[in-house]
């Protein structure tokens, strides 16, 4: 006969495996991750102002910000899933409204739905093959991140669908609502995109076109920056763009440690208004042509470099970049870039993450260390 006590220790033992099955069933249904990155540095720019400017930078490559993801496992191949991200600044703390949150649905079989604040086509499918998109960041953006390549602006109210890969092709597009009544298409924004990987070929296409940007508070994107020439500073105005189309083709093939790439893109802003003044204002265009190069010297050190050429309406602009980083750990790598920028005589130089240059010519000097969690 089993005594009391030995029944209490085999009740005790039962409840204890059925909670810790319990548990690894939870944890393998559902999870929560908090990830982010932290970067800051110091910087060298030369010509702002007529003067040089020193300066302690946030996010020059990737943005400072933080995050939380999650998804649950619903069966059939089904999954919930969210992200919340924010992005700071190191130096001052300061907020930036700059990263996505959304939540949404992902089948194996059918692929993703979701819906929140997120990224455009432009991102998922094109930005990639762009050294700002890549490895370079934040400063290797093309004048005034005029393709949005770099990320600048976010789309709000939108629905975006990814497809699952079907033999190295995907595809997806984007819906954003302006959220206005009786204006249903002021500030709406809707792009497609697709990418195709075989081996070490990889190439995308991408397409942005949105209305009425900046024409209210509650649409798709905020005004648009436009180069002014109104002040001796050669500084940036904010616009209302009537029409914005912007298109993006891509490539790149490894051959060895060696990735070359390439990218162009075509950026269309028509019916532009001043948000200031009500002005109306020329239409302007953008052309991109980029090189780039990315060279895994060694698993801790790595190169990268790139030319771009910018063509607009009245004025161009030349771009070059190199930047190298090397690894301290899986978390931890240091860095140090240097971007030099030159316009036509009467447009400004403008390097992306720092005040426009005074005259035509613009160089930076780089360097920071970044963190990721």
């Amino acid at each position: 006969m089993t005594s009391p006590s030995h029944k209490k220790t085999a009740l005790a033992a039962v409840c204890a495996v059925t909670l810790a099955c319990l548990s690894a069933s939870a944890q393998a249904q559902s999870s929560v991750t908090l990830y982010g990155e932290i970067d800051a540095g110091l910087a060298y720019a030369n010509n702002v102002g007529g003067h040089a400017q020193y300066q302690l930078t946030s996010g020059l490559i990737d943005g400072s910000f933080w995050g939380l993801q999650g998804s649950e496992d619903l069966g059939g191949g089904m999954k919930a899933l969210f992200t919340l991200e924010r992005g700071f600044s190191l130096a001052n703390g300061e907020a930036f409204n700059d990263h996505p949150f959304y939540v949404g649905l992902e089948s194996e079989s059918f692929g993703t739905l979701t819906l929140g604040r997120q990224y455009d086509s432009v991102h998922d499918y094109f930005a990639p093959f762009t050294l700002t998109g890549g490895t370079g960041g934040t400063a290797f953006a093309h004048p005034f991140d005029n393709d949005n390549a770099n990320n600048t602006y976010l789309a709000s109210n939108a629905v975006k669908y990814a497809s699952p890969n079907f033999g190295g092709f995907t595809f997806g597009g984007m819906y954003a609502f302006s959220n206005g009544a009786g204006r249903f298409a002021d500030n709406r924004a809707y792009s497609l995109g697709a990418n195709y990987s075989a081996g070490a070929f990889n190439a995308g296409v991408a397409w942005l076109h949105n209305n009425g940007r900046g024409a209210n508070g509650t649409g798709a994107y905020e005004p648009f920056a436009l180069p002014g020439a109104g002040d001796a500073a050669n500084s940036v105005i904010d616009t209302f763009v009537g029409k914005q189309d912007t298109i993006g083709v891509g490539a790149n093939y490894a051959i060895g440690d060696v990735t070359l790439g390439a990218a162009w893109s075509r950026a269309i802003q028509t019916g532009v208004v001043d948000a200031d003044s009500g002005t109306g204002l020329p239409s302007v265009g953008f052309s991109n042509y980029e090189l780039n190069a990315v060279w895994q010297v060694t698993p801790a050190v790595s190169l990268a470099g790139m030319y771009v050429y910018t063509k607009a309406s009245a004025a161009h602009w030349h771009e070059g970049a190199v930047q190298a980083v090397y690894q301290l750990s899986k978390r931890t790598d240091v860095y140090a870039e240097t971007i030099y920028q030159r316009a036509t005589a009467g447009a400004p130089a403008a390097i992306n993450a720092f005040d426009p240059a005074s005259g035509r010519n613009q160089l930076v000097v780089a360097t920071g260390i970044r963190h990721r969690f």
